[in-house]
């Protein structure tokens, strides 16, 4: 989510930290920032030319208050111990003008609903101040009344909508769309009970499960998503009917998936914001329009409220807190810390709080949500690390689950052959089973076996051997596998997903001749059950769940995790590697030490790794063959420049060892 440095700035009396620091504050306690630009594209207004654009990534269990600015003011205000100073607007003073009647068919659907109608209004151009707060943040500006809807809810997170109320026949009335109703939306994008467009991402009709918002002629919009065009508000409109309403978060997220209509206000809706805020967001919605029109008049506020949101309490014990952090922090310091948030701190007991939540905090609702608020405030980096008790001995008499026993024991013997474990991806260009949304072209399906992507796993660990002084390449993989589903025969269940064995090797043909085959009769005898598969491409694979089903439930925690060896991380280049091989006979008793020593000094630093591979006695001599890997970190090596340096080594290593190179 975007948000302007200079935005957050007008919450505050004092300068606030330069937008590096704040990134800093924001990474280490509140939200990732993906991203810190300058803005240089005002020329008017308030804003000026020098404001900088956070994108923070705002997760889901803090959307419900934090994507707004609003929200984030408050987190900065939390972090560095200073007040916020909100906005005040001047309510407008209420006219006289039509009754509006509000009617809620279900409370689930909308628990509240609140309106007002406007007349005399003037639909224009808003104000330059308001059009750069919007532009600052990728919003083009609309009209007055569109743009201080927007502002509204970029600045406090609560979505707001404005009917032209000249069309509007009856009441306003929140409720299911029935099947075969239509609707054309603004933009012109029309949705309709026999279908709809080809351009929509997927295919639908308004049905029982869509949310509407209604009058006595028909469909006004789809609530919470989109409105209709029926009664957009244009250039023409001088009455309007402003609405503030809270949806169910569930119902309008599978209508936004369902339709593939991702708004601004669908997102904020989805993420359950507090129904108190759209009573503050109707008033500051209000005063924003009667800047721009003074001589527009504003009706009553009608609030449908089935059933008000109760103020929420959550009960957090000192200790309990100290103790999940492993911090002594003390009582004073925690009430401190929450009160920073705007949490009402009252004393139960010597030990105990009772703490008020904000109704916009939905995200705080048992003691552990406090446990961490106390811990990111405080500092993550504060937290001591501390290793977690060792289990007891055989795990508490415990035994593990039947699935993950045997799956460690089969990866514990595959290791132990030489095998390397590897993970592919569960999705791939071709299968059975369609991904709905996919993330690519070639992930539109869910692998109906591991045959596939681990083959090409095999092949391009295979080709990079050289770079690892191996010849040869053993490689493993369990995983899910998702083939269509089969149809249930008698005395046998339907078939489909299930976890599936790869084994494979590369190397050379007569060393790994039968080498899978050979693996994979050991391993049926270690387990005490056959594993019936099939080999192709020198691929093995078989269903790892029918063969665990005939093996034993495990009696015991015999599990062991070795101690791993310590590893270096060396950094490798993206250019390509050249091999070159050299074969020689030099005199009986010649050491192949010396002889690789003599290479690598010669190959110099463009020589990444070199090993001996082959060696044999013919003819009172000794023969030796000696693998060189070039690769550089600067540039792609051409054939010259390594034969350059093979040429070298030749003739060193003739004068040196009395070499005759094969």
């Amino acid at each position: 989510m975007l948000i302007s440095y200079q935005w957050l700035q007008s919450y505050f009396e004092e300068k606030l930290p330069s937008p590096e620091k704040l990134a800093e504050f924001f990474t280490f306690h509140f939200s990732e920032v993906e991203s810190l630009d300058r803005f240089d594209g005002l020329t008017a207004g308030k804003l000026g030319t020098g404001d900088w654009m956070f994108d923070l990534k705002i997760l889901p269990d803090r959307a419900c208050y934090a994507l707004s600015h609003r929200g984030v003011a408050r987190e900065i205000a939390a972090v560095l111990g200073r007040e916020i100073m909100l906005p005040k607007y001047a309510s407008p003073a209420v006219a006289s003008t039509d009754n509006l009647s509000i009617v809620i068919e279900d409370k689930n659907d909308c628990a509240r609903y609140i309106g007002r109608r406007v007349e005399n209004l003037k639909v224009g151009e808003s104000r330059q101040e308001l059009k750069d707060w919007l532009a600052a943040i990728g919003q083009r500006s609309i009209n007055n009344v569109v743009d201080a809807a927007n502002y509204v809810m970029f600045d406090m997170g609560q979505p707001l909508h404005a009917f032209d109320a000249g069309v509007v026949r009856g009441a306003v009335v929140v409720r299911r769309a029935k099947k075969g109703e239509k609707i054309e939306l603004l933009k012109s994008e029309k949705m309709a009970s026999g279908g709809i467009p080809a351009d929509w991402r997927r295919t639908g009709f308004l049905d029982e499960n869509t949310l509407v918002i209604a009058d006595d002629e028909g469909l006004l919009g789809i609530a919470g998503v989109k409105g209709g065009k029926r009664a957009g508000v244009g250039p023409t409109t001088t009455r309007l009917i402003l609405e503030a309403a809270h949806f169910n978060p569930t119902l309008l997220r599978k209508t936004s998936e369902r339709f593939d209509l991702r708004t601004d206000a669908s997102k904020r809706f989805e993420n359950n914001p507090s129904a108190a805020l759209a009573a503050i967001a109707m008033q500051e919605f209000s005063a924003l329009l009667a800047m721009t029109c003074p001589d527009a008049k504003f009706g009553e506020v009608v609030d449908e409220y089935p059933a008000p949101e109760a103020p929420h309490a959550v009960e957090v014990q000192v200790a309990m807190i100290e103790a999940k952090l492993g911090l002594k922090l003390g009582a004073e310091a925690i009430r401190g810390t929450l009160e920073r948030l705007g949490i009402v701190v009252l004393q139960k007991g010597s030990g105990t709080f009772t703490l008020q939540i904000p109704p916009e905090r939905q995200d705080l609702r048992i003691p552990e949500d406090i446990v961490e608020e106390v811990g990111r405030l405080v500092g993550y980096d504060k937290i001591p690390a501390t290793l977690p008790p060792s289990p007891p001995e055989g795990y508490g008499g415990q035994c593990p689950p039947k699935q993950f026993y045997w799956e460690w024991h089969i990866r514990a013997f595959l290791v132990g052959e030489g095998f390397s474990e590897v993970m592919t991806s569960s999705f791939s260009e071709k299968g059975e089973v369609a991904i709905e949304k996919p993330l690519a072209e070639d992930k539109k399906y869910a692998r109906s076996q591991l045959r596939g992507s681990f083959a090409a796993a095999l092949g391009m660990n295979a080709r990079n051997a050289p770079l690892f002084g191996a010849d040869e390449v053993r490689m493993f993989e369990i995983g899910k596998v998702f083939p269509a589903f089969a149809k249930a025969t008698a005395g046998k269940p339907a078939a489909g997903e299930h976890t599936a064995l790869a084994i494979g090797y590369a190397g050379p043909k007569k060393k790994g001749k039968d080498m899978v085959a050979e693996t994979v009769k050991k391993l049926s005898s270690h387990l005490g059950a056959e594993l019936k598969g099939e080999t192709k491409e020198g691929v093995f694979e078989c269903d790892l769940d029918a063969v665990i089903e005939k093996l034993p439930e495990p009696r015991e925690w015999n599990l062991k995790i070795e101690n791993s060896k310590i590893e270096h991380f060396r950094p490798f280049s993206q250019y390509p590697f050249i091999v070159r091989d050299v074969a020689l006979f030099v005199p009986a008793g010649t050491k192949p030490e010396a002889i690789l020593k003599c290479i690598q000094k010669e190959a110099g630093t463009l020589a990444v790794r070199s090993w001996k591979f082959d060696e044999f006695e013919k003819g009172g001599k000794q023969s030796f063959a000696f693998r060189i890997v070039f690769q550089s970190f600067e540039k792609t090596l051409t054939d010259a420049e390594a034969n350059a340096v093979m040429e070298k080594i030749y003739v060193v290593l003739k004068k040196e060892f009395q070499a005759e190179i094969r």
